[in-house]
């Protein structure tokens, strides 16, 4: 067993052990570096060496070390011998950006010990290089060796796929990354701005949604991959650390939002739609869980709340392409490609998929193919509503031109019953002026473009201000709108038009009315108002009212619109005449009838 035991230390010293030469500008180191996890956060680098020594760490892993969320702290030693590579400065990257502090002790052969401490939790500018992984430089001439102790320890998932570079190698592809990031986010922001300008220029909520869920999940993909820290809050750990939780639930609500709007889910699937509302406010509240809940519980929820969205979004979309919601199909493709990298990754984050390229940048990788297959999928809904559009219009235009005078007259129509709709005075139920003055005006062109009769009716309460100054206008209101009832009682043909014409003053419009039918219906109203009790409380009033009658019999434009004023002239003659009757337009100046 001792001798077991020995040669796996001297195994696991192997594996430590890495040699730089000319030949290799770059080293993947995550093979090689033997681990020791440290639960009660109890280690100093002393005790550290002596684990070494001793033989504790472990190693012979076959993928970059993964341990998934831990409230551990871990410590991981690596050997490294610049045997005969002339390059003297040296950088150890650390390509899992969201490590919350990794402290890097450097121990030379001389005895020397060098210290030094980065992460996404402590400022920007205390990196060896400005860059979105962690990293450390390094001084090791041809010929040296040193011995290295990490301790790593953070609230999320401890993940070290671990490089060494160059100086000259690490320059080259910081260079090339920049352009592929700058490409990758390039188009996610050009995708939220196309979907703001169609958003401005068509108003319509799922172009907004769309471009709220790809600016925040740019956003939160850069927070992620640590260029947020790099050039947006460098000096801001605090925020830093909580931003992947808040961005990350700040999308997937604008995600879920989007997909319900774009698949109208209220009409196609009703308890989907109960069901992403739910999801809604589960993410509103990890977004202000993110702001306070330890992260290492509120990632754990949003990331499994992510797991169900991804699910969940995927069965209802093919739910609505199997029922045959035709921009189903694109939205399908589209989202296959961003919940695949969605999936991986969280596997990946849980441990479940090993950490290589494919799964720490699949959400990168699915979201890029996404934003692609969903600028089709938004133009297939344009051109689906534009075609719908096309072939209601020419259904529309194919009515009407077989059925011009029939829909002409039912549009008038419609147009009078919302215009009545608008235009009904508050107190008493009746049309009110401003709809008058325009039914008025249109019935005086139709009189004289069919030639036509029309009559007007101008009606008054007799002595109305003495019941205001008696009574009240409480009671005055009451008398308004009983005389009003009693006039829509008398007035039931749907061409015609009573209207309250200002204060206590009323006027009828009787189209296709002869004189003889204009003043019967006056004699109705006079008589109906004089029978009539009118009761306000416990008072008793008895009212009568006076009425001008005007009638148009050989209709031209400029009689039809004097017919009015020729009504309120009977009206006024009415009341000179001793009130409680009826007047008569007559042509002749002064000449006056009265009932």
């Amino acid at each position: 067993m001792p001798n077991a035991i020995a040669s796996e230390t001297r195994a696991n010293l192997r594996q430590a052990w890495v040699s730089l030469t000319e030949a290799a500008p770059r080293n993947d180191l995550s093979l090689n570096l033997t681990y020791l996890e440290d639960a009660g956060h109890t280690l100093t680098v002393d005790d550290a060496r002596r684990q070494v020594e001793a033989g504790a760490f472990q190693g012979s892993q076959t993928a970059a070390l993964n341990f998934g969320f831990t409230r551990s702290a871990y410590w991981f030693h690596l050997h490294l011998d610049n045997r005969d590579s002339q390059q003297n400065e040296w950088v150890l990257e650390f390509q899992y950006p969201i490590i919350d502090q990794i402290d890097a002790w450097y121990i030379f052969a001389d005895g020397r010990q060098e210290h030094r401490q980065a992460g996404d939790s402590i400022p920007f500018h205390q990196r060896s290089k400005s860059n979105h992984f962690t990293n450390f430089e390094l001084k090791l001439p041809q010929g040296d060796h040193v011995d290295i102790l990490l301790r790593v320890e953070t609230s999320g998932a401890i993940q070290m796929p671990t490089v060494i570079w160059n100086e000259d190698a690490y320059a080259a592809q910081y260079h090339k990354v920049q352009i592929v990031f700058g490409l990758y986010y390039g188009l996610i922001f050009a995708m939220a701005i196309y979907n703001g300008l169609l958003w401005i220029s068509l108003r319509d909520r799922t172009y907004f949604l769309c471009m709220a869920y790809i600016a925040g999940y740019g956003v939160f993909q850069l927070a992620l991959n640590g260029l947020a820290f790099e050039y947006l809050w460098p000096e801001s750990p605090w925020w830093n650390n909580r931003s992947i939780a808040f961005l990350m639930s700040f999308g997937l609500f604008f995600i879920i939002a989007f997909s319900s709007a774009f698949l109208v889910l209220p009409k196609n699937a009703p308890r989907a739609a109960k069901l992403f509302n739910f999801m809604m406010l589960y993410f509103v509240a990890m977004m202000v869980g993110a702001l306070f809940v330890p992260y290492q519980t509120i990632i754990r929820l949003a990331t499994l709340g992510s797991l169900f969205c991804a699910v969940a979004i995927f069965v209802v979309g093919l739910y609505c392409w199997l029922t045959r919601f035709k921009p189903a199909r694109y939205f399908m493709m589209s989202w296959a490609a961003l919940l695949g990298g969605m999936l991986a990754y969280t596997l990946k984050t849980f441990g479940l998929l090993p950490s290589n390229f494919f799964t720490e940048y699949a959400m990168q990788i699915g979201s890029a193919m996404e934003m692609l297959l969903l600028s089709f999928a938004l133009a297939d809904r344009i051109k689906i509503v534009t075609d719908e559009n096309t072939r209601i219009q020419r259904e529309a235009k194919t009515v009407l031109e077989a059925n011009v005078k029939a829909r002409t007259q039912e549009l008038e129509h419609a147009n009078r019953k919302l215009a009545e709709l608008s235009a009904t005075d508050g107190l008493t139920g009746l049309k009110n002026r401003r709809y008058f003055d325009e039914a008025f005006a249109l019935e005086c062109k139709r009189s004289t473009r069919y030639l036509e009769q029309l009559a007007v009716l101008m009606i008054d309460i007799d002595h109305f201000k003495n019941i205001n100054d008696t009574y009240g206008h409480p009671v005055g209101d009451q008398v308004l709108a009983q005389i009003a009832e009693i006039m829509r009682e008398n007035v039931r043909r749907d061409t015609d038009t009573v209207a309250r014409y200002g204060g206590e003053e009323f006027v009828i419009i009787l189209p296709s009315t002869d004189t003889g039918g204009a003043l019967q219906v006056a004699d109705k109203i006079l008589q109906s108002v004089r029978q009539h009790l009118f009761v306000v409380g416990e008072l008793t009033l008895p009212l009568t009212v006076s009425i001008g009658v005007a009638t148009l019999t050989l209709p031209d434009a400029q009689s039809a619109h004097n017919v009015l004023e020729q009504a309120d002239i009977a009206l006024y003659q009415s009341k000179q005449n001793g009130r409680d009757r009826c007047t008569l337009y007559r042509e002749q100046v002064g000449k006056q009838a009265a009932r």
